[in-house]
């Protein structure tokens, strides 16, 4: 017999159940400090309306691709609409399979920004946080490293200096990137030039941890080359040598270089991560939880991940919002290395109603229901939508290199 959707199971009476009565998007724009080298964002949040008067928040923003990821979620709310938010796995397996296309980055970021929505509706049902409903805490507070802090900077006494400022208003561990297009292969002179900002930057943060971001830009050769002033140097890992879907480039550095690889980022489903795992491409899982379909499918790369011996630090460089939810997921892996923040303008701090405590490089884990935040409507009413371009590289010859 042919059926639209199945009952929910159990004995629970129709007039039980809480029901989903509207997604509702809210953009907000995020102007980031730079010359040109870092990528404006809009903060794409999700809101998940009940008839209970439960409304759950998410985050779903893919910077550069706003109106792509607004159009998926317009598409799946007809598979929620109706449903009970609180049967999260249900309705994220109804999202993911029922559409017939799979999808990357662009479905894995709606799904998400739903997804993330309905586990605070299911936690705000209870009066529970959502790291208390999956386990509970193993860990007392997060570790976490700023990004962003040199604002796109591309000389070492420049990035010295940010350095110094990121140190002074308390953070502890850093990363960064050189946003320069590089000749394949061979660039001795890019080599030379990240030796000489690595060495400006432990000048001022000493022994404290430092990760370089390759943005995906390199060749395996380079890569590895690139790597050599990197261990030099102490850093704690190496993100993204080369493009995320290059699994034997990967692992070729991974087995050139004297530091750990760490990616994932824009890899979206748990299947993606085992094919880096399986031949050790690298050590660190960077799940993003706006953009690998949500908080469950991210708990199950953080479990295939640990049955590597792989560690677990989550990319995420967006708004306050999606560093609370991450953080309720860094509670509860026992593999978690370190978080992601972005370094943004005060007002963004603002855009949750309690900012996020901060001390000596930690990060506290929210305690109330939910993701234990309220997201300020007058601060996103304040920051519209922007028009965001995402900044682009050429070679010295003209030809086209990876941003």
């Amino acid at each position: 017999m042919h059926m639209d959707r199945f009952p929910p199971p159990g004995d629970e009476k129709e007039s039980d159940r809480v029901k989903i009565t509207e997604i509702e998007t809210i953009v907000v724009g995020s102007r980031m400090e730079g010359a040109g080298r870092l990528t404006d964002r809009n903060f794409t949040y999700v809101l998940v309306h009940t008839d209970e008067g439960i409304t759950g928040l998410g985050e779903a923003t893919l910077e550069g691709h706003d109106n792509a990821v607004l159009g998926m979620i317009a598409d799946l709310t007809q598979l929620v609409i109706g449903e009970d938010p609180r049967r999260v796995a249900y309705l994220t397996e109804v999202m993911m399979r029922q559409k017939f296309w799979g999808g990357g980055a662009i479905k894995g970021s709606a799904v998400a920004g739903i997804e993330l929505a309905l586990w605070d509706i299911l936690g705000r049902s209870v009066g529970q946080p959502v790291h208390q409903l999956v386990g509970g805490a193993v860990r007392d507070r997060i570790r976490y490293y700023l990004n962003g802090w040199a604002a796109g900077a591309l000389e070492p006494s420049a990035i010295a200096e940010k350095a110094a400022g990121a140190l002074e208003a308390g953070h502890r561990a850093f990363k960064f990137s050189l946003a320069v297009p590089s000749w394949s292969v061979h660039d001795r002179e890019l080599v030379q030039q990240l030796d000489a900002v690595l060495d400006a930057i432990r000048g001022q943060i000493g022994d404290l941890p430092l990760m370089y971001d390759g943005h995906g830009r390199y060749d395996a050769e380079l890569a590895i080359a690139l790597a050599e002033p990197l261990a030099a140097h102490h850093c704690m890992f190496f993100e993204e040598p080369v493009l995320p879907d290059r699994v034997r480039d990967m692992a070729k550095v991974a087995r050139g270089s004297r530091l750990p690889i760490a990616a994932g980022e824009r890899l979206v489903q748990k299947e993606q991560f085992i094919d880096f795992l399986q031949v050790d491409a690298f050590s660190i899982a960077q799940p993003d939880l706006a953009h690998c379909h949500g908080f469950g499918e991210g708990l199950k790369i953080a479990a295939l991940a640990a049955g590597f011996g792989a560690g677990i630090a989550p990319h995420g460089p967006m708004s306050p919002v999606l560093t609370a939810i991450s953080l309720h997921f860094d509670a509860v892996v026992p593999n978690f290395v370190i978080q992601e923040r972005l370094q943004m303008g005060a007002w963004c701090e603002s855009l949750i109603t309690t900012p996020l405590k901060m001390s000596e490089g930690f990060l506290s884990i929210p305690g109330g229901p939910g993701w234990g935040i309220e997201l300020d409507l007058d601060v996103c009413r304040a920051h519209p939508p922007i028009d965001v371009a995402i900044p682009r590289m050429f070679r010295a010859d003209g030809g086209v290199a990876d941003w």
